[in-house]
């Protein structure tokens, strides 16, 4: 399996630089547009949390974060590794979606949506590192197996 390699600022200036990467490298991949708009929408959550949450505001621009993305038989893998505080989002409650915005609050629709999209989802804190490895399985034809 090949994998591409982008390495990010925690800048949310590099959501564009994000974007530019996976439309990119999608044709290689065997991506089809559903699904290149899905992983983009996901990174693009995961990053941005990050880039929000993982640092001091000061320091904004000085650490990286490294999204490694590989083509399987099946689908893709994706491993997101970043030096940020420790957070595991697979500990994030699901949201109450039953309930309005003004009941529900702000935030953790994001996380939500990650955990829907991804068909596999796995965490780790190793050396001082979070790793968020995710699977995306090809989106099977009607009548093809």
């Amino acid at each position: 399996m090949s994998v591409e390699t982008i390495v990010l600022s925690n800048d949310l200036k590099e959501l564009e630089r994000l974007g530019a990467f996976l439309k990119g490298l999608s044709p290689a991949m065997g991506m089809d547009d559903q699904t290149l708009f899905q992983l983009n929408l996901v990174c693009d959550e995961l990053i941005t949390n990050v880039i929000l949450y993982g640092h001091p505001p000061e320091e904004r621009g000085m650490h990286t974060i490294r999204l490694d993305i590989g083509a399987a038989a099946d689908g893709w893998e994706l491993c997101l590794t970043d030096r940020g505080v420790p957070f595991n989002p697979l500990l994030k409650a699901s949201p109450r979606v039953d309930l309005s915005m003004d009941e529900r609050g702000i935030g953790g629709l994001g996380i939500h949506f990650v955990k829907q999209v991804m068909d596999d989802i796995r965490y780790e804190r190793l050396n001082e590192e979070n790793i968020l490895m995710m699977t995306k399985r090809r989106i099977q034809k009607e009548g093809i197996s």
